[in-house]
């Protein structure tokens, strides 16, 4: 399947790149969201110069989050972004011509995290839980995994915003919240400083386009 992922990326890079500026090897700006695991095909593609093996020029440029690439997009700055449906949404609303062409990743993979003395979901009732920002992926991840906990995000914890993957960890081991999202590699970090791997998302089948290829319908 990891395989099936890292050439069907390349595929679809390279059929949105059949123009002249393909042929002209100017550069492919490919924006990604997050320093997670589910990125990982693009990494490959990227560091096996599979994109560069078929003439294109690809730069591969970070972003903390979904939102301020799909900005990034919507100006005309990117080519394409490798990020979540939920991201493509408020900009198509607005107005803008985004797209998802292609999805990676069909549901949540994302874990919670909490503190060692949080044993089960019920406990995280009146605790602090830590997102990367309100309106993100983890931030939507996180709300829609405690409802099917049977715990209310707006009554039951308090949602706070904290960064990236690196932040919430910190924030944790602070004692800023007790519980948090995480993906791969920080989850095998989290679980090694002594936290609890206390719910892998995967398992409450929440349908979601996880990750995927998004660009403007004028590209």
């Amino acid at each position: 399947m990891f395989k099936c992922a890292v050439a069907v990326l390349v595929i679809f890079i390279l059929l949105l790149s059949c123009s002249d500026r393909a042929f002209t090897q100017e550069k492919v700006r490919i924006g990604w969201a997050a320093m997670t695991a589910s990125h990982t095909p693009l990494w490959v593609a990227q560091e096996k110069g599979l994109m560069t093996k078929h003439g294109l020029a690809p730069e591969l440029i970070f972003f903390g989050a979904g939102p301020p690439a799909m900005q990034a997009l919507v100006a005309g700055d990117l080519d394409i972004v490798v990020t979540s449906a939920p991201n493509v949404v408020n900009p198509r609303l607005g107005g803008a011509d985004t797209v998802m062409i292609l999805s990676i990743i069909p549901t949540f993979i994302d874990h919670i995290i909490s503190a060692p003395n949080i044993t089960s979901p019920e406990q995280l009732r009146g605790k602090i839980g830590s997102v990367n920002r309100f309106g993100s992926i983890s931030d939507m991840g996180m709300r829609l995994s405690l409802k099917r906990l049977g715990i209310d995000p707006e009554k039951d914890v308090r949602i706070v915003p904290a960064g990236g993957n690196p932040e919430r960890l910190a924030a944790i081991s602070k004692g800023i919240s007790q519980f948090t999202i995480m993906n791969e590699p920080f989850i095998k970090e989290a679980e090694r400083l002594g936290f609890r791997d206390l719910v892998n998302m995967a398992t409450l089948k929440i349908p979601l386009h996880g990750n995927g290829i998004v660009t403007r319908e004028a590209i």
